[in-house]
């Protein structure tokens, strides 16, 4: 089932989810998880130079929290 999301933005404190600066996110998906995964990985690949900017996998029923 298609229930997984990629979330990437800038974030204050890059090792936590929640300070994610809004005007920078970006959501991508639904995917499968493997495959959210796998985008995930890339989009922080194509932006190893910026410490602040991360990409995250979620499930959809944490989308709301």
């Amino acid at each position: 089932m298609k229930n997984f999301y990629v979330i990437e933005g800038e974030h204050t404190n890059p090792n936590e989810f929640e300070t994610i600066l809004k005007n920078t996110e970006k959501k991508h998906g639904p995917f499968e998880e493997q495959e959210a995964t796998q985008i995930a990985k890339g989009l922080i690949q194509k932006n190893i130079d910026d410490f602040y900017h991360r990409a995250w996998v979620v499930g959809s029923a944490n989308l709301a929290k």
